[in-house]
């Protein structure tokens, strides 16, 4: 019996791993349709939907037709998604080979400078030694003309009777000769140094054209890479409206769940994404802080002129439409919700609670896994206010802010019911660990 159960283990085993073979084959068949492929299947689906719901009569095939959209509309988001994800990796590979290549390029330049100064150097020394060489033969012809003008042809007898006694023979013929092997040697020496520079200078002639040459072919590449990236990027820029459009298909997914049995799989399925799209936002809202974020007890930076308090960051007359750390049905709400009542909401300007660096800065007008178009600025000492749903942000990241500078209007991107902004408070403790605190803790309303 073990033994029958055994084979059909490895049966079962090998008909598994059969499968998962076939489906990865099948995977890049699946991720090779295009955008308006994916956008004509989905408007195929939906003229399918708006069909079926015109014939269904009964709440309940009504709720079957709001589920089966709620699963079309969260597919065709993730599609997009995806297709913007291969876009930014795509980008991302691109600049990646441009850095390096550009890397390249800038050694090889370097060298070529290199070689140019060497060439520049080796040149002054060949002018010198031939200077040297110039005067040593100047000084030769100039000896041997004054020698044959007096007559004299430095024999041995000549020098013998210039001599006062055998010593100072000896000490004028051993002259004589030195000053004539020195002169020798001297020129010989410097031909030599000469034909070996010119050979140096050839080398490097040699060398620098090589890297011309290298350098021609890199900026070649250069171009061509350059090229693939604006490709690409003119395609991510293209993507703006399928951004929006992700935006919409999440507006419609929040109205469905209104409409959906809250006992039934589609919304409870629909809730369970939900908190992953929030899990996916706290950590790129973590990784933003804990990589670029101050911590507790860090002091702040002059340039941020931090005076220790914060501001409420809504000006004039307001009122708060939801509180840390819960909504009224008892949903998880990590802040403050704040709206105009002297003026419309919508386009009113909101401001930097304290002076600080912006870390931070979504501004596309895209989802943004609920908080629209947001930013987070960092008031040293591991404090962090963040600032969501705006209309439009006036900050990018990198920017230094002072306190009660405008840095947005206030507007209705990502999942709100409604304009308003979405204040927060984050803590970056001394361990690294970021928590999120009540905001009233830190401002208060005027």
């Amino acid at each position: 019996m073990k033994t029958k159960i055994h084979v059909r283990k490895r049966i079962f085993c090998l008909a598994l791993a059969l499968i998962c073979a076939f489906s990865a084959m099948l995977m890049p068949q699946a991720s090779a349709k295009t955008l308006e492929e994916m956008n004509a299947e989905y408007e195929q689906i939906e003229k399918d939907i708006q069909e079926n719901q015109e014939k269904l009569d009964e709440v309940q095939e009504d709720i079957r037709t709001n589920e089966q959209k709620l699963d079309k509309l969260n597919s065709q988001i993730d599609k997009i998604n995806d297709q913007l994800d291969i876009l930014n990796d795509s980008i991302d590979i691109l600049n990646g080979d441009i850095d390096s290549l550009q890397y390249d390029i800038t050694v090889t330049t370097n060298d070529i400078n290199e070689i140019t100064i060497q060439k520049e150097e080796i040149q002054e020394q060949i002018s010198h030694t031939q200077s040297l060489m110039d005067e040593t033969e100047d000084m030769l012809l100039a000896r041997i003309r004054e020698n044959y003008m007096t007559g004299g042809s430095g024999s041995t007898v000549e020098i013998l009777l210039m001599s006062d006694d055998i010593s100072s023979f000896f000490a004028r013929k051993e002259l004589v000769t030195r000053v004539s092997e020195n002169d020798a040697a001297l020129v010989a020496e410097l031909s030599d140094k000469i034909v070996t520079l010119n050979s140096l200078q050839a080398e490097l002639d040699q060398k620098k054209a090589d890297l011309e040459v290298k350098e021609t072919e890199l900026n070649t590449q250069m171009g061509d890479l350059t090229a693939k990236q604006d490709d690409l990027q003119s395609s991510k820029d293209a993507q703006q409206s399928k951004k929006n459009d992700v935006t919409k298909k999440q507006n419609e997914v929040k109205y469905l769940l209104e409409d959906l049995d809250k006992d039934s799989d589609a919304y409870k399925a629909a809730i369970a994404r939900k908190e992953k799209e929030r899990a996916a936002l706290e950590a790129e809202i973590e990784e933003a802080i804990k990589k670029g974020g101050s911590e507790e007890g860090d002091v702040p930076d002059e340039e941020i002129k931090n005076d220790g308090k914060m501001l409420w960051p809504v000006p004039g007359s307001t009122r708060l439409t939801a509180t840390y750390p819960s909504y009224s049905d008892g949903s998880a709400h990590w802040g403050i919700d704040i709206v105009r009542t002297d003026v419309t909401t919508k386009g009113s300007p909101f401001r930097a609670a304290q002076g600080g660096k912006v870390i931070l800065a979504k501004n596309d007008g895209n989802w943004n896994y609920g908080f629209g178009n947001y930013c987070i600025i960092d008031h040293g000492d591991g404090k962090h206010t963040l600032y969501a749903h705006a209309q439009r942000l006036k900050v990018s990241e990198g920017d230094i802010v002072e306190k009660g500078e405008e840095i947005g209007l206030i507007g209705d991107t990502g999942n709100t019911t409604g304009p308003h902004l979405h204040f927060e408070v984050r803590i970056k403790r001394s361990d690294g660990s970021v928590d999120r605190v009540n905001p009233l803790n830190y401002v208060s309303k005027p």
